[in-house]
Parts: structure tokens; C-alpha cells; sequence
């Protein structure tokens, strides 16, 4: 079945999230190296980001320090993304799959602020779908039911199986997707992307691509 709608995860596939965890590295007083090698040690040994920054404080509370730092900082950069923060492939990528013929579509846990920095980056998709927003986040079957349903307002009558769905995790992307029927990339790239292409369930994606240049060519090469 061809594929005729792409969908994208949000960090680590579009955005490079570098310079966000710095800016948490800095505000809780660690170097930056020891607080990426943290993370990167607990990922590899299977925990989450909030076990990695409950090792580096103790009792840490994700919505509780947000708060406290929006309030201390409301205008500041913080946790989130712009411009800046978009991977270089991005852009040509998009314009190349959209030459194609391919509707894009973004979606992805991501808070609600996340939306409006999306859209204003102007990125000719046809969709954009926020997991704050929708009261749903990944890897939940509901999440995968709402991108269907976000990808069909663009191709009325599309079916689970013409969608593509990219992101950096197996867990997250690969396997709730191809649960939904839908085919999935997985990217090779950040914080989880390098770790998770190497696991045995990264043979469930339909393809393992370095970047959105490989994806594309990958795309154009299912005829």
C-alpha cells in the first residue's frame, strides 16, 4: 500500500532538544556533560528522563519545577523550542515529500506551547496535532486513533496503512504505531534514537534512517 501521509514526531525528529536540556542542566546548577551523560546512562539501562533528573535532584517534580521557573522567568526561553531549534533537514525534507505529493503531518507529546511555536515556524504542513491538547499522549492507542482521524482532515478517506509515522523511540513511535496499523520509521538521532535502533523490537520499523534526507529517498523508493 502506498504511503500518501507522513506523520512526525516533535522532538528529536524535527527539533533538536540540545539546547532545552541545557537550560535544564544550567538552572539546577549540574555541568553540562555530567547531565547528558546521566540521562544517556539511564536511558541505556532502561529508565526515563524523570529518573535522570531525580538522580541529579532528588524528589524532582516536573510539573511543580516548571511552574517554579515560569514563574521566575516567564518571558525566558526555558523549556521550549524555536526556529533556532529546528534540525537542518527539516525544511528540504518538507519541500522534497511535498513535491512528491505526500501530505505532512506533525504530532507528538509535547505541551501546549508547543502548537503555536510549530505553526509560526510556517513549515507547509497539513496538520498539527499537540498530546496536551488532545488529552492523550504516546505510546496510548487513543494518540494514534487522533493522528487517523488529524491526518484524514487532509486526505479525506486515508487509511491507517498509507501513514507513516517518524520518531526517534521504538516504545513511543515504532510499536504503538504499527499497533494502529499504520507503517513506521524510526530515526537515528538524539537522546533515545541511537540506543532504541539497536534494540531487537527496531525490526518492527519499516525502515531505520540516519536522517530526513535518508527518509525521504527511502519514501521515494516505495513503488
Amino acid at each position: 500500500m502506498a504511503i500518501r501521509t507522513v506523520v512526525f514526531d516533535v522532538g528529536e525528529t524535527l527539533v533538536d532538544e540540545t539546547r532545552i536540556f541545557a537550560r535544564w542542566a544550567d538552572r539546577l546548577g549540574v555541568p553540562h556533560m555530567a547531565f547528558f551523560g546521566t540521562i544517556g546512562g539511564v536511558i541505556a539501562s532502561g529508565g526515563t528522563l524523570t529518573d535522570a533528573f531525580r538522580l541529579v535532584v532528588p524528589g524532582f517534580d516536573l510539573a511543580t519545577e516548571s511552574a517554579r521557573w515560569r514563574s521566575e522567568d516567564p518571558h525566558g526561553e526555558r523549556e521550549h523550542f524555536g526556529e533556532k531549534d529546528l534540525y537542518p533537514d527539516v525544511r528540504p525534507a518538507f519541500a522534497a515529500m511535498r513535491e512528491a505529493g505526500l501530505s505532512l503531518v506533525i504530532a507528538g507529546n509535547q505541551p501546549p506551547e508547543a502548537g503555536p511555536a510549530l505553526a509560526a515556524m510556517d513549515l507547509g504542513v497539513d496538520g498539527i496535532g499537540i498530546s496536551d491538547d488532545w488529552g492523550v499522549s504516546k505510546p496510548d492507542a487513543a494518540f494514534f486513533d487522533r493522528v487517523l482521524t488529524l491526518a484524514g482532515t487532509a486526505r479525506p478517506g486515508i487509511t491507517a496503512g498509507e501513514i507513516l509515522y517518524v520518531g526517534d523511540r521504538v516504545d513511543n513511535d515504532v510499536l504503538p504505531a504499527r499497533a494502529a496499523g499504520m507503517r513506521a520509521a524510526l530515526l537515528r538521532r538524539g537522546l533515545y534514537g541511537y540506543r532504541h535502533a539497536v534494540d531487537p523490537d527496531a525490526g518492527r520499523a519499516d525502515a531505520v534512517v540516519d536522517d530526513l534526507h535518508q527518509l525521504t529517498a527511502w519514501i521515494a523508493a516505495q513503488v
